[in-house]
């Protein structure tokens, strides 16, 4: 009888897994468009500013691409994509930056470098 029970739940699980993927992101609930001020700090020294800067995005409010002025004058490019209120970025020099609008001009988020040496938390206000 377990067994039978134990198939049972299997073949759910199964028939359910094979449903319809729907792959489409949610539409934005906020404008990410425009500057943002942004802070980096590693996750073990969150008061130590590891980076901070200007973020420009341009595109959709679902995707697009951004340009980043660090403190040292260095600028990187970059796309992102939002969904619903979760963000993603990709920096074209590894840089990977997700998280999500805890109110509508504000960012909270990771960042890690795409080779994983190091990483920690991310903020940004829209300017």
């Amino acid at each position: 009888m377990k067994k039978l029970i134990l198939l049972a739940v299997l073949f759910t699980l199964l028939l359910t897994g094979c449903g319809a993927k729907n792959d489409e992101l949610l539409p934005a609930t906020y404008d990410i468009i425009g500057v943002w001020e942004y802070r980096m700090s590693e996750l073990d020294q969150q008061n130590t500013t590891y980076d901070s800067g200007t973020l420009t995005l341009t595109g959709t409010v679902d995707e697009g691409t951004y340009v980043r002025v660090g403190a040292n004058g260095d600028e990187t490019t970059g796309t992102y994509v939002v969904s619903n209120i979760a963000f993603s970025l990709y920096g074209d020099d590894g840089l990977i930056v997700q998280g999500s609008f805890p109110e509508p001009s504000v960012l909270f988020g990771t960042w890690e470098w795409d080779d994983e040496s190091t990483g920690g938390l991310w903020t940004a206000e829209q300017k």
